[in-house]
């Protein structure tokens, strides 16, 4: 009797753990597609504009631009992977860092999403949040 209760708990808290993944896959799909974004900077000489492109498959694109007294001053194009997990929005540029940058985020309706960056304090593994952004989709 008590194997047939563990097998049935085991049975059960599998299916609970899969129905959770399924219900992300939902909010997955809102960030999928061709995003752009602005960021000035405190000393408002300078500035960052961005297109990035998520794909479903937790891929995507940057396309990123500086610009320092509205003139461009660089212009890169990135690859890497995206994710979510628990409350957190993860994206890790290739060959860039050893570690993603990690992100709370809030859905703003349909076409915008806004960022706000997360660190971790090493010794006392406080979190501390960072800058924010807002990535508005592009329509197709």
């Amino acid at each position: 009797m008590k194997i047939r209760t563990l097998l049935l708990a085991i049975l059960l808290s599998c299916t609970g753990i899969n129905t959770h993944a399924e219900s992300k896959a939902p909010e997955l799909e809102k960030f999928v597609g061709a995003w752009v974004g602005e960021y000035a900077h405190k000393n408002k000489n300078r500035k960052d504009s961005w297109l990035q492109t998520r794909k479903a498959d937790g891929t995507f694109q940057l396309i990123y631009k500086s610009y320092e007294y509205s003139v461009i001053k660089s212009t890169e194009t990135n690859e890497g992977t995206w994710w979510l997990e628990g409350e957190y929005f993860y994206e890790k540029q290739n060959g860039v860092h050893d570690k993603a940058d990690k992100y709370a985020y809030e859905l703003i309706g349909d076409n915008k999403i806004k960022f706000t960056e997360i660190t971790t304090n090493e010794k006392t593994s406080e979190l501390i949040e960072g800058y924010s952004f807002t990535d508005t989709r592009v329509e197709p």
